[in-house]
Parts: C-alpha cells; structure tokens; sequence
C-alpha cells in the first residue's frame, strides 16, 4: 500500500470522539433541567425539546457557543453540538428577552 493511501485508512479507521447527548425540555416552567454539565474540551450535544405553548422560549441563545436564536419547533427535538473551551459556567435563555436561565457548568 502506498504511504498516502496508508494514512488515508488510519485516519478513516481513527475514532472520532463521540460526544456526550444532554436533553432539556423547555416547558411552561423553562428549561427543564435547568442545569447541565458538559466537559471542557468535549463535545457535546443538547437537545432541546419545546412541549408547550405557553412558554415564551421559542428560540434559545448560549452566547458562549456563539449559538444565536436556535429556534425551537413545538414537539421537536433541536439539536446543537457545543464544545466548551473553558471551565466554569456558560448560560443559556430564550432570544427574545434573555429569559429561562439556563446554565452549562463545564467542568475538567
């Protein structure tokens, strides 16, 4: 086998890091849970699902990800992959007016 073709197979056997799947219903409550946790470094994937419509989170924003009015269908799951570069706390609330108060704690 050639070296470049060699390569090629590694890198298409290779793993890719699977990331972790966190759900949040957003409720007449909110965000339910309202706090997740994700690792640093680590992909990870949330799935908001929106089951009422007497909420008004119809979109969700995590300025952190640089995630902007995500918008949430009534009764489908949207999903977003994040990779938190650091540790600590990264919020998450809906579009129009900044409410919810979710929180991402990212952690080593």
């Amino acid at each position: 086998m050639r070296p470049l073709a060699l390569a090629a197979a590694v890198l298409l056997a290779a793993p890719a890091l699977a990331a972790d799947t966190v759900q949040i219903q957003v409720t007449g409550r909110g965000f339910e849970p309202q706090q997740v946790k994700a690792k640093k470094g680590q992909p990870t994937t949330l799935v908001f699902t929106r089951t009422s419509d007497r909420t008004c989170i119809t979109a969700v924003d995590i300025p952190a990800e640089n995630v902007k009015q995500l918008e949430l269908p009534l009764g489908k799951p949207v999903s977003v992959t994040i990779t938190p570069k650091q540790k600590g706390i990264e919020k998450f609330h809906c579009s129009a007016m900044g409410m919810g108060g979710g929180k991402i704690v990212v952690e080593d």
